[in-house]
């Protein structure tokens, strides 16, 4: 209860503050409703209240702040800072003017979720089904994305299609709702460096593919059998025609870690996902996840998941799922998310 009444107070101080400017920010709240129904439990929770605060300090650098009341499975509220960043869309540009083009670089600094994948980058309201994919949440963070403190370089390619490299170096978050990121299943500590190349192909004016391939190193510093590895491959492809868009996803992981002093082994796991829109209101949704071993201990865990979902407004959604599988726990989902502000937008 302190943190939400300290949550709060910043948050009604922040507002008071930036009322008596003059150059405001864009201030948004997303809500994220949530029912859940399995054998073991039943729930309707307000899973989530998200306010974010972005602007711009300068043409190209972009402050970009997401704080979140958040419920735990504890029952407990936690008011907690999810993102807190920094963008300069040309770091060389502001050093030395008129630099070559050649030599432009993008940065990012503060806290972010990491670009290893695709889905871990989004928000609960830009996910095109209620949860994550089971081996996403083993791998990423759990119910939280896997985040970090630091910073990265970005680099367009000179190339005739879209190509951008990513470097990071992070360190693992010190709080105690994200210490070492201990919602996930796999423990990443101390000091991180990330990598991602991401490359888009317009294939004609109603159809694009995305392909992305990342690297986590985790520990780094320490000898190589007490560190932890994620390599993530993402492929997305859309196509739109009038008001119908369909959606096919797809990640794949292969991770090397130990656990309790033991020697490193590897795991794997990936998911594959479509979606279709009907008349820009309708959505229906299939997705199929699989976990495997790590090393030869445990079993290989498998996912169906099935939706359908409902634009109400421009803003708001609804959302029903039915997950399923293998050595996993029978689950409905049934969400209601909405937005105001401007950062609403992602739900139309």
């Amino acid at each position: 209860m302190k943190n939400i009444i300290k949550g709060l107070a910043i948050l009604l101080l922040s507002n008071v503050v930036l009322g008596q400017a003059t150059n405001l920010p864009d201030i948004s709240v997303i809500g994220n409703f949530l029912g859940t129904s399995s054998t073991d439990s039943n729930s309707f929770d307000v899973k989530e209240i998200e306010f974010s605060y972005q602007h711009y300090l300068y043409p190209g650098v972009k402050v970009n702040i997401f704080t979140a009341l958040h419920k735990e499975d504890s029952g407990a509220r936690d008011f907690h800072l999810e993102e807190s960043y920094v963008d300069f869309a040309n770091l060389t540009e502001l050093f030395f003017e008129n630099s070559p083009e050649i030599l432009h670089f993008g940065s990012s600094i503060g806290k972010k979720y990491l670009a290893i994948g695709k889905v871990n980058l989004f928000h609960p309201e830009q996910w095109d089904f209620i949860d994550r994919s089971y081996p996403s949440q083993y791998v990423l963070g759990g119910d939280e994305n896997l985040s970090a403190e630091g910073g990265q370089l970005t680099y367009l390619l000179p190339l005739p299609f879209f190509s951008q490299i990513e470097l990071g170096y992070w360190s693992a978050n010190n709080s105690s709702h994200d210490e070492s990121q201990e919602h996930s299943s796999i423990e990443y500590t101390n000091r991180f460096l990330t990598s991602r190349l991401w490359n888009g192909f317009e294939l004609n004016e109603n159809n694009e593919i995305e392909i992305g391939i990342s690297n986590l190193i985790g520990n780094v510093g320490a000898n190589e059998d007490q560190q932890q590895s994620l390599t993530a491959i993402d492929l997305t492809y859309q196509s739109e025609h009038k008001n119908n868009k369909f959606k096919l996803s797809s990640e794949v992981y292969f991770a090397n870690y130990g656990e309790d002093n033991e020697a490193p082994e590897t795991q794997d796991g990936y998911f594959v996902s479509t979606s279709y829109t009907f008349n820009q209101a309708i959505e229906t949704g299939l997705r199929y996840g699989q976990l495997g071993k790590h090393g030869d201990e445990g079993s290989t865990k498998t996912q169906w998941s099935y939706m359908l979902g409902k634009q109400l407004t421009e803003t708001s959604k609804f959302k029903i799922q039915y997950n399923t599988g293998e050595n996993i726990e029978n689950t409905l989902l049934a969400q209601f998310i909405f937005g105001m502000g401007p950062h609403a937008h992602v739900l139309q």
